[in-house]
């Protein structure tokens, strides 16, 4: 039962990596100092959302298995 957790815990790591780097930007910076953030006055668009979620989720995934692995690992040590 390990194994598979541990093999999950590697996919969803991967998986995290991954859809944080499709994400964009989410901000402009310093370039809305000078009148330039036009996009604050707008909602967030739909991918932007979905990745948000994936990424969420992906990220309570990846908390789980990690104190599965964990507990089992040193569960001596937690009575």
């Amino acid at each position: 039962m390990s194994n598979a957790v541990l093999i999950l815990h590697f996919l969803v790591a991967v998986a995290v990596v991954g859809v944080i780097v499709l994400q964009g930007p989410k901000g402009e910076g310093l370039g809305s100092i000078g009148g330039g953030g036009a996009r604050l006055f707008h909602g967030p668009r739909p991918r932007e959302t979905l990745l948000l979620r994936v990424t969420s989720t992906l990220a309570i995934l990846f908390g789980a298995t990690s104190l599965y692995l964990v507990l089992t690992h040193y569960g001596r040590l937690f009575p």
